[in-house]
C-alpha cells in the first residue's frame, strides 16, 4: 500500500519504521527540515517539507493515489483538517488520526474520520490488558469494526511453539498477520512453524482474547 504519514516526531518516526519493514510505500509530512531529513536517510522513503493542512502540500507527497493517511501531529485540529482534506478532496479511502485530548474522538469520528488513535486511551487500555491478559499487548483498537491489533511474544513456554500455523485452533474472529522473527518480518502461511521469541501481530475481536491467550500464551494466574 501507498501510505502517507504526516508528522515525523517520535510516534511518527517508529510508525514509519514499522510500515516501510512491513514492505509499504510510504511518503512523509513534516514541517521541520532536520526530522524530515533523519526519516528519509534512515529508511529511504519519500520527505516533503511543509504543512500537511496545505492541500498544495498533500498534492505533492501524492494523495492522489495514497491508500491511507495518517495524520500524526500534535495539534488535534491540524490532524482533522489533513484528514478531512484527504477525504474530500482526495478521495484517500482510509483516515487515521492521532488524538490528543481523548475528548475530541467522538467529534472525529462523527466527521467521518476512520480511526482514531488517542494516546492516553491506548495506555489505559495497555495497563487494563497487560491485567487482564498476560503476554497479550494491544497495538490499535477499530472501533467501527470492533476489532484490535494486539502483539504477543512467544516464551519458551508457550503452547504454539514448534507447530505449524495450520495445526494451531485460532479463535474464528482471529487472524495473524505477521510475524517478526529477530529483524525478519514474515508474512505466516498455513506451514508457518512459530518459534520461541517470535512476535506475533493478531487482528482479533476483544471477547476472543482469552482463547488466544490460552492458545499462545498458556494457562497463567489471573490478576484480581
Amino acid at each position: 500500500m501507498f501510505i502517507i504519514v504526516v508528522g515525523g516526531g517520535k510516534i511518527g518516526y517508529y510508525l514509519v519504521q514499522s510500515l516501510v519493514h512491513a514492505g509499504h510505500e510510504i511518503a512523509v509530512i513534516e514541517k521541520r527540515a532536520d526530522r524530515a531529513q533523519i526519516i528519509m536517510d534512515n529508511f529511504g522513503t519519500v520527505g516533503i517539507i511543509g504543512d500537511g493542512c496545505d492541500p498544495r502540500i498533500l498534492e505533492q507527497a501524492g494523495s492522489g493515489r495514497a491508500d491511507v493517511i495518517v495524520a500524526d501531529t500534535g495539534d488535534d485540529e491540524d490532524n482533522l483538517i489533513i484528514c478531512q482534506v484527504a477525504k474530500l478532496r482526495f478521495r484517500v479511502p482510509h483516515t487515521v488520526a492521532r488524538v490528543n485530548n481523548p475528548k475530541n474522538e467522538i467529534i472525529f469520528r462523527k466527521l467521518g474520520i476512520d480511526a482514531t488513535v488517542s494516546s492516553t486511551d491506548l495506555v489505559l487500555s495497555v495497563i487494563e490488558q497487560e491485567v487482564a491478559h498476560k503476554g497479550i499487548m494491544p497495538i490499535i483498537a477499530f472501533r467501527k469494526n470492533g476489532m484490535e491489533i494486539v502483539e504477543t511474544v512467544l516464551t519458551s513456554r508457550s503452547p504454539a511453539v514448534g507447530k505449524p500455523l495450520s495445526t494451531l485452533a485460532f479463535p474464528a474472529q482471529c487472524k495473524i498477520l505477521a510475524v517478526l522473527r529477530g529483524d525478519e518480518l514474515l508474512v505466516p502461511d498455513a506451514n508457518t512453524k512459530l518459534e520461541a521469541q517470535d512476535l506475533l501481530f493478531s487482528l482479533i475481536k476483544p471477547s476472543s482474547l482469552n482463547a488466544l491467550e490460552e492458545l499462545l500464551v498458556g494457562q497463567t494466574e489471573k490478576v484480581s
